[in-house]
């Protein structure tokens, strides 16, 4: 009988192998390195300041600080066909949220640490970019030196949340946030009225490109600039890319700022 059963067992797991293939099983392995939040806290101010991207974002930035934590979130409205093209941080490291998915995420496992020698084939040499469309309150973390990026490619507008932790090495910037916030105070055009945005002008695309390298970035002005091909084969390393530890700090800042830590300023 013992042996019987055995048999048994070894028939089941060879049929489960023919029925489910191994990309199959291998997806569950991939599952369990996503990350997800319910929900992640907004400093609670008075007034965001409100500003329309040249790639067609609309950002309302708020910026805090506590001791040596700086960073900056803005809760951006993408509208369909909006993202920017891939790029590269070199002082600051970002998460993304996806409250409703809907977002292409696009990041690189090759890093390019020397803001000089951007990933151009000429000089650092172009990356490969692997894509994740991003599920309901999932996080998503792009470290500095990555090429990444997004897009929405659906017809329908849908939030992102972005934070930007000053990292170590950045000089200072007036905000201490990395200058992420004064880059797009720079480049990006003011929004005086949510319900009737100001055009993106030519100039502010050229800025964007331009400009980005006084605040530690390297901006390609094309697609193909920095990319040697995209695929949707994302290696698990980049899923488990998470750099929980910071996260839970910039949370535990805005919710004290929330309840009236002095510690804490947000503006």
């Amino acid at each position: 009988m013992k042996v019987w059963n055995i048999i048994c067992l070894i028939s089941i797991v060879l049929c489960a192998m023919i029925i489910f293939p191994s990309h199959a099983l291998s997806a569950n392995k991939f599952d369990r390195y996503k990350h997800y939040m319910e929900d992640i806290p907004m400093p609670q101010i008075k007034e965001t300041e409100n500003i329309l991207g040249p790639a067609g974002e609309i950002f309302k930035f708020t910026t805090c600080n506590r001791g040596d934590l700086g960073f900056s979130l803005a809760y951006g409205t993408i509208p369909p066909g909006a993202g920017p093209l891939p790029h590269v941080h070199h002082y600051t490291n970002e998460w993304f949220w996806t409250p409703e998915g809907g977002i292409q995420l696009l990041e690189s496992t090759n890093k390019y640490p020397d803001l000089n020698f951007p990933p151009t084939p000429d000089q650092a040499g172009n990356g490969v970019l692997y894509s994740l469309d991003s599920e309901p309150n999932q996080i998503f973390y792009g470290p500095k030196y990555h090429i990444h990026g997004f897009i929405n490619k659906t017809t329908e507008t849908h939030p992102l949340l972005f934070i930007w932790m000053r990292d170590e090495s950045s000089p200072k910037y007036p905000l201490n946030d990395g200058g992420i916030r004064e880059y797009f105070q720079e480049v990006g055009i003011p929004i005086k009225d949510l319900n009737n945005l100001p055009p993106i002008t030519e100039k502010a695309k050229r800025d964007f490109v331009m400009s980005a390298s006084k605040y530690g970035i390297n901006q390609s002005a094309f697609f193909e600039e920095y990319i040697k091909d995209l695929s949707d084969d994302i290696p698990i390393k980049l899923i488990k890319l998470y750099n929980e530890e910071d996260l839970i700090r910039i949370i535990d800042a805005v919710n004290a700022y929330n309840q009236g830590d002095k510690s804490v300023s947000c503006f």
